[in-house]
């Protein structure tokens, strides 16, 4: 079967289109969470607060030129975090409206979205050449369809529960109720703080309930696999395994047989 070599051309091209496409998208996420609350709570007037609205921007360029994803899709969103950080009224609810927000959380979707998806264009280097394979005729596994499905769920999910869940800090009246009772005049700020901690939280569900599910399902020389996964947790206990000792002590019982029969031959 013929070999087909891929196009540096083409390459490039798709390279150019995934960061332009990183930068409309986090260019957006920037103005509609950072530079409009901002402007409309007058949070641009010193100048700390001007170089912390100006942050997440420098860091989305910094992570464009880098093409790092670590940039792109942790340092970013954690630098938008800043100004509100500064100002806790930019993120409070009478500047965030249903509609607002909706619209706004659709933008950072997109964004997580497309910069996982066409960062991966960077990621392995262009192989020198492509050979196509018979069985791939027959389409995926069924085990690969079922994974797809469980993929495709927890995807929907990741969206759904982090939006309800700041959408239901933001907008329930009685939990705005509550704050107003307990902290007059500090309620913006504790609304803040309970997004903060939905965040987190989610970010901890993520982390354990969700990935714990996907670790199962990575591929690989399990023989390999469960000689790492031995090997770090020798490392982890320090202790030498037993085999250390037995081979320790046959060389010692070596070395004394060879004196004993250089002494018998002397």
């Amino acid at each position: 079967m013929a070999e087909v070599t891929p196009q540096p051309g083409t390459e490039r091209r798709w390279r150019t289109f995934a960061d332009v496409v990183a930068f409309a998208l986090g260019t957006n996420v920037w103005i509609s969470i950072v530079i409009l609350p901002a402007i409309f709570v007058s949070a641009l007037r010193t100048t700390s607060q001007i170089a912390a609205a100006i942050l997440p921007f420098a860091v989305l360029l910094y992570g464009l030129a880098r093409r790092s994803e670590t940039v792109l899709l942790g340092l970013f969103p954690a630098a938008v975090l800043v100004p509100v950080a500064l100002n806790a009224q930019i993120a409070s609810s009478y500047v965030y409206g249903p509609v607002r927000f909706s619209l706004v959380a659709l933008g950072v979707i997109a964004y997580l979205f497309g910069v996982s998806y066409f960062t991966t264009f960077h990621e392995p280097p262009a192989p020198r050449s492509v050979r196509g394979l018979s069985s791939a005729a027959s389409g995926p596994a069924e085990r690969w369809r079922r994974r797809e499905r469980v993929y495709a769920m927890l995807v929907i999910m990741s969206v759904i529960i982090p939006t309800v869940l700041i959408a239901w800090v933001n907008f329930d009246s009685s939990i705005e109720e509550f704050l107003g009772e307990m902290y007059p005049g500090r309620v913006a700020l504790m609304t803040t703080a309970l997004t903060v901690g939905a965040i987190v939280l989610w970010l901890g569900i993520f982390h354990y309930a969700f990935l714990g599910v996907l670790r199962p399902h990575r591929t690989g020389d399990r023989d390999l696999v469960a000689k790492l996964g031995q090997a770090r947790t020798d490392a982890k206990a320090g202790k030498p395994r037993p085999r250390f000792y037995i081979a320790v002590a046959l060389a010692l019982g070596a070395m004394g047989t060879l004196i004993v029969l250089r002494h018998l031959k002397g």
